[in-house]
């Protein structure tokens, strides 16, 4: 960086997003919590037999976005170089634990361990892991 006159602006301006990327990941954590705590309580409801309509602040679902772009990608690869080599269910697990969510969640380790698979698999057709056919599954691996 070149001094310009605004190396402290730079400076301020780089230390303000990284708060604000903090803080998103943070909103994100807790909106995840916050959901799978509805999605608790609707399923109580369920098993105390109501079957009424249940009332939403908002008609129309939001989607829940887990992963934002090269995310999943990213913590995949780390993860895989860092802690060696793993099945889709294993690394959903240690995301979900990872990020503090109820690893008793089924439905949440379900769909992580779908749209990891599919990441893996897409990952391999990029040449970055590799993958061994066992008893339990696919084995991955990260690429040296």
């Amino acid at each position: 960086m070149s001094d310009n006159g605004y190396q402290n602006t730079v400076s301020g301006l780089l230390r303000k997003r990284a708060e604000k990327l903090d803080e998103a990941a943070d909103l994100r954590a807790r909106m995840a919590v916050v959901q799978n705590d509805v999605e608790a309580i609707e399923r109580v409801l369920e098993t105390l037999g109501y079957d009424g309509e249940l009332p939403t602040v908002n008609t129309r679902q939001a989607r829940v976005v887990l992963f934002y772009r090269n995310e999943l990608r990213s913590w995949l690869k780390a993860e895989l170089r860092e802690r060696g080599p793993a099945t889709s269910r294993e690394l959903a697990e240690r995301m979900v634990s990872g990020e503090g969510k109820d690893p008793r969640d089924a439905r949440l380790v379900h769909d992580l361990v779908k749209r990891i698979g599919k990441a893996l698999r897409t990952m391999r057709d990029a040449g970055l892991v590799t993958s061994e056919r066992t008893k339990v599954g696919y084995v991955w691996e990260a690429k040296p």
